[in-house]
């Protein structure tokens, strides 16, 4: 029996509304929604304020409260936003949703016959695709700029220019540039030209040329260097400079800077047209070199940059800029603060040739003073490339095998960050190399530079070593340009530039750019029209986000400190908030934010409230129950919003505050529930006598009831009452009981569903009341759901069959592996099973086998080996056995030096028949070295032992004879340590004239204690040992 929900009536609410549609051009688009009212309300759909009518393309389906709107062969006039309108005597509803047309893709081109040629590269293409890029150039000021670039795509695409990022209609005046649109190679695609008329020295930038269609988008960009003609020959230095600017009207700023660091003068000029900048120093004009950077940054300020400033540094720094409105002036005066303790000789400027020597010399105060050697700001290390030598109070750079990279500022430091800064010029076919690393911004342009000695020279570029397209490099003259347009992620990485043997290498750093959060929304407004409803308007945010976006609303119910969400809202720009969207009578206050995929905004909230009360509909009533005796019967219902209601048994109120009890003592029990719009009524083992028992339930306009029935079991289940659930290991014995109430009744047991069939290893017996299953020996495969069935009633069983746990033997504790590059580094792990899986990780990333990471396994011993490892390959491993991990930390290090003493030519005079030791320590103890004597090799024999000890290696002569004196050697790989051995009969004396001070005996160096792994050379392991 099912009562009437009343005649009070209930406004439109949109259950479910409208979502947005994107459909190509032909298809067919389709908009739903669920709207619930009293009565039932009528829907109309409407376009542009004009409401929609039904034709042979637009039809309007419902079932039930779905209502649709069918748009069959759709065009692209059809986009825009459809609106949703219900209405009935108790209110109104709308809610909106947009229609997006796509064009249809490109056709795929016939094939050719043989008699006709191919289309040109591209034009079969759906996205763009640049056939020809623009070309950097370098022009002198007044000269007239033309930049081209052409590109396929179907369909064909829009092009537009652009200037470090900016519309070119925000850089410059109309009258300055134009643009000459044109078509693709073939007639296919598109083509636009940027002439620039006159350049300026503020034209200089990178131009990206965009192509965008349906498909995609693409982009090519090219450099564009102005310069100042050379009006006058080069000034003679030692002649006074001639006034390039006009004289200071006000004295100029003052900056002090400490001797070796650097100094950074900025200016910033606004002007239109836009200013030439020019920079001064003591009246003559700027050029930028090792020292002194001129550049601009992205706040459009010029900057002049001088390094490692010096005493010579000091003096009058102007800034000019001039327009054709006028000049002006910013000057300031640079002093170079010089430390008390200064190099008795500073170093000097050296120039050398690619792939030779050059050598950087300075003398220091003081012989004890301990000194370091940089290249800028990289810190330089004694090795077989950069050679330091110290001899009393003179420090010796020597670089050996000279590239173009090692063209730069080299220092040597001494304590108080003295320095004496040198340039060294590397000549060869590369002049300007690229800088050592560029760090740009995700998303804008990257540009890379190189000079060469030969004008018209073909050079190669590439990126980690796969060589990048033609479309972002361009070569004029001496100079060669790499432009990367709007730099990713996957951008970044080694770029080098190669001429023959030389080359040039940058690390390009590409940097994420951190994304503002949107703005609130603004002119929040409510209304209080219509009773039971609030309307909520609002404008977008200013300035509107630059991504997409969605508004939240979310309410708060007065007296309350928590705020939940109602909707989001894609477009709209007001809201109707009915009753129906609260959980319970009561005033509610009302916020909104903005939100995109770079955050949210600060919550804007609406002024007053408004008393709102939830009027609930059936949407799934209550149905009558048949079920055994013995069982539970659950009856539930759904309503159209959350609200409290009241459940009533055979016309008794059950207690509201109770979600258990009794109708009485000794009755039925009962449990209540409700989760969301769910209400549920559980009557708990209902008996025979309960049969025609009468539920009901109400709340504010809703009112339903349904019946029980009780239908006698011939037989029902005495225990288990409830599912049973078990774990057990595998090769236990499983017991499952089943008891019934009646003696020898047939019961049938199933497995996840399939009836189960007797076996050795599953066996099924009755007795009496009592059924089992029994398991012998269970397997994991046993796992699953068992159950015992019988007339109408059944037992559960979830049982769970696990492997033993797995534990890890060694190693208990973390182990640290320090090696060497090319060194076998193995880790091991053992656990307790031979069967146990075991996966290996490194950095968090699960190993997978190559080449260079091979898994080996050897019954319970489980083993990562690096056969060559490489500094990449060090990190964080480990060995996951079950629930239980085996930590490793591997650390590998490229050895620039094998022998670590002596670092210089040692010289040992002895006297015949003594006793003579030369040492040489190396930096790992399994090394081989090979020991010569004049460029041959010795033989070990009594007269000649040769002796090793951890690191030690010596070459020892028990009873030195005369025809020992010669050259010795220890080898090793291209590193070697040189002695020179003198016998004599005897002691020259003191007084004796060929008495030489330079000749002396060694002094051993004092022994250090080192930690060794005691494997062979080839192998460095860990876990087991």
């Amino acid at each position: 029996m099912k009562a009437d929900s009343g005649d009070q009536g209930s406004p439109p609410c949109f259950l479910r509304f409208p979502r947005p549609v994107r459909v190509v051009s032909g298809a067919e688009a389709e908009l739903k929604c669920v709207v619930l009212g009293e009565p039932p309300p009528t829907v109309l759909w409407e376009k542009g304020g004009q409401q929609l009518v039904a034709s042979e393309r637009l039809s309007f389906p419902e079932d039930g409260a779905e209502h649709s709107l069918l748009l069959s062969g759709a065009l692209p006039t059809d986009a825009g936003v459809y609106v949703c309108r219900a209405r009935n005597a108790a209110g109104e509803a709308y809610a909106a949703a947009a229609v997006t047309v796509l064009e249809p893709p490109a056709p795929e081109p016939e094939p050719q016959s043989s008699d006709h040629p191919l289309p040109p590269p591209g034009t079969g293409e759906s996205a763009p695709i640049f056939l020809t890029g623009p070309q950097s150039q370098w022009v002198l000021r007044g000269a007239e700029v033309v930049l081209t670039c052409q590109v396929g795509g179907l369909p064909e695409p829009k092009l537009y220019w652009e200037k470090d990022g900016m519309a070119l209609d925000e850089v410059w005046d109309s009258s300055h540039f134009a643009l000459e649109p044109g078509s693709g190679a073939g007639g296919r695609g598109a083509s636009l030209t940027l002439r620039i008329q006159a350049a300026r020295l503020p034209d200089s930038g990178v131009y990206v040329c965009h192509a965008r269609n349906a498909h995609g988008h693409a982009q090519a960009g090219a450099l564009l260097q102005v310069q100042q003609p050379h009006e006058s020959p080069p000034q003679d230095p030692d002649e006074p400079p001639v006034p390039v600017v006009e004289p200071l009207k006000c004295a100029p700023k003052t900056f002090w800077v400490n001797e070796g660091k650097h100094a950074k003068f900025r200016c910033y000029v606004m002007g239109k047209p836009e200013p030439e900048i020019e920079w001064h120093w003591e009246g003559r004009p700027l050029l930028p070199d090792r020292r002194r950077l001129m550049y601009r940054d992205r706040d459009g300020g010029f900057v002049l940059k001088v390094l490692y400033c010096q005493a010579k540094d000091r003096g009058l720094y102007v800034c000019a800029a001039r327009n054709s409105a006028g000049q002006t002036l910013s000057a300031v005066q640079l002093h170079v603060k010089e430390p008390r303790l200064r190099f008795t000789r500073p170093l000097q400027d050296v120039e050398g040739r690619e792939h030779g020597i050059v050598v950087l010399e300075c003398k220091v105060p003081n012989s004890r003073i301990p000194t370091a050697w940089f290249r800028e700001d990289q810190r330089l290390l004694p090795c077989r490339k950069y050679e330091q030598i110290e001899e009393g109070t003179v420090r010796r750079l020597i670089i050996h095998r000279l590239k173009a990279d090692d063209d730069g500022v080299y220092l040597c430091e001494m304590r108080g960050r003295v320095r004496t800064v040198a340039n060294v010029t590397v000549k060869g076919p590369i002049l300007k190399r690229l800088p050592r690393k560029l760090d740009v911004l995700e998303g804008e342009n990257a540009v890379l530079l190189v000079e060469t000695r030969e004008a018209g020279v073909q050079g190669c570029w590439s990126h980690d070593g796969e060589e990048l397209p033609a479309t972002c490099q361009s070569s004029c003259g001496h100079m060669h340009a790499l432009v990367l347009p709007g730099v990713t992620r996957e951008d970044a990485g080694e770029v080098t530039f190669s001429l023959g043997n030389s080359r040039t290498t940058t690390l390009l750093r590409v940097k994420c750019v951190k994304h503002s959060p949107p703005g609130p929304p603004v002119l929040v407004e409510m209304f209080k029209g219509q009773k039971n409803t609030v309307l909520l308007t609002w404008k977008p945010p200013e300035p509107p986000p630059e991504t997409s976006f969605i508004y939240r609303l979310e309410r708060q119910e007065v007296g309350s400190e928590d705020w939940v969400q109602c909707f989001s809202i894609e477009k709209a720009g007001a809201v109707e908030v009915p009753g129906d969207c609260v959980p319970a009578e009561g005033d509610y206050r009302f916020r909104i934010c903005t939100v995109s995929e770079h955050g949210r905004s600060p919550h804007v909230v609406f002024n007053g409230s408004a008393h709102l009360v939830p009027t609930a509909r059936l949407v799934s009533g209550l149905e009558d129950v048949q079920v055994y005796d013995g069982e539970d019967a659950v009856f539930s219902l759904d309503l159209s919003t959350i609200i409290q209601g009241t459940w009533f048994l055979n016309g008794e109120q059950l207690k509201s505050t109770e979600t258990e009890g009794q109708v009485e003592p000794g009755a039925l029990r009962y449990r209540m529930e409700q989760k969301g719009l769910q209400h549920r009524l559980i009557l708990q083992a209902v008996r025979h006598q309960d049969s025609g028992a009468l539920v009901g339930f109400s709340c504010p306009g809703v009112q339903d009831s349904a019946a029980l029935t009780i239908q006698e079991s011939p037989v029902h289940i005495l225990s288990p009452q409830d599912k049973v659930s078990l774990t057990f290991t595998t090769s236990e014995r499983v017991v499952l009981t089943c008891e019934l109430s009646r003696v020898n009744f047939p019961a049938t047991w199933y497995k996840d569903g399939q009836r189960v069939e007797e076996s050795e290893s599953l066996i099924v017996k009755m007795d009496g009341r009592k059924h089992r299953l029994i398991l012998p020996e269970a397997q994991v495969q046993d796992s699953g759901e068992f159950e015992c069935r019988t007339e109408g009633v059944s037992a559960f069983f979830s049982i769970t069959v696990q492997d033993p746990p797995v534990h890890i033997v060694d190693p208990r504790e973390h182990v640290f592996v320090h090696a060497i590059t090319s060194e076998c580094v193995m880790l091991t792990c053992e656990v307790d099973r031979e069967d146990a899986p075991v996966h290996w990780y490194k950095d968090g990333q699960e190993v997978e086998q190559s080449d260079f990471m091979v898994l080996e396994r050897e019954g319970p011993h489980h083993r990562l080996v690096l056969p060559a490892a490489q500094p990449s390959d060090g990190g964080e491993f480990q060995c996951v056995a079950g629930d239980e991990r085996a930590y490793f930390t591997v650390t590998i290090t490229d050895v620039s030096s094998w022998i670590v003493h002596p670092s210089g030519k040692v010289y040992v005079a002895a006297v015949r028949l003594e006793r003579v030791v030369l040492t040489c320590e190396l930096c790992r103890p399994w090394a081989e070295v090979r020991w010569t004597k004049d460029g041959e090799e010795v033989v070990e024999s009594p007269a000649l032992l040769l002796e090793k000890e951890d690191t030690i290696r010596r070459l020892v002569l028990p009873s030195v004879q005369l025809e020992d004196s010669g050259e010795y050697l220890c080898e090793i790989d291209d590193e070697s340590a040189s002695f020179t051995v003198s016998v004599t009969e005897s002691y020259q004396s003191q007084d004796s004239p060929n008495n030489n001070p330079d000749l002396c005996i060694l002094l051993k160096k004092p022994k250090t204690r080192r930690l060794w792994s005691r494997f062979p050379p080839w192998r460095r392991t860990a876990g087991t040992e």
